[in-house]
């Protein structure tokens, strides 16, 4: 239980950095999402600044729930590649299906998961919701 515990804690600090690294340094930047436009919300440049952003943060959750994936099959958690990154998307997005489970040994591993893909996801949506505002605010202003 702690040997699961420090890798999951492990994994769930590489998505952290990942995370921040990836939306500071290409997700905002690259869809422009910060820039002050004096478009209207409804314009094809704001819908295309959000389409690029929702797009773009959709891509790093990949990587995250890919690199939690990779850790499962390096560590022998499941037999192969695959069913490793079935499992991680489903407990990051806490679907959670249950017909594909870890050993007992390892059973913590998907609700921490799950915790970790919450908090991100919840990131993702306060970035979201940060990008909308500014579009608002910069007709009304």
């Amino acid at each position: 239980m702690v040997w699961q515990s420090l890798f999951a804690i492990a994994l769930a600090s590489v998505t952290v950095v990942l995370h921040a690294a990836g939306t500071v340094i290409l997700v905002i930047p690259l869809a422009g999402a910060m820039s002050r436009q004096s478009d209207s919300p409804r314009s094809p440049r704001a819908v295309w600044t959000l389409t690029r952003l929702v797009s773009m943060l959709l891509i790093l959750h990949l990587v995250e729930m890919a690199t939690w994936a990779a850790a499962y099959y390096v560590t022998g958690v499941f037999d192969n590649y695959e069913t490793s990154l079935y499992y991680s998307l489903k407990s990051y997005t806490t679907v959670g299906y249950g017909d594909v489970l870890p050993a007992t040994n390892w059973r913590l591993l998907g609700p921490l998961e799950a915790a970790t893909g919450v908090l991100m996801l919840g990131w993702s949506t306060s970035i979201i919701v940060a990008t909308v505002q500014r579009l608002y605010d910069v007709r009304s202003t």
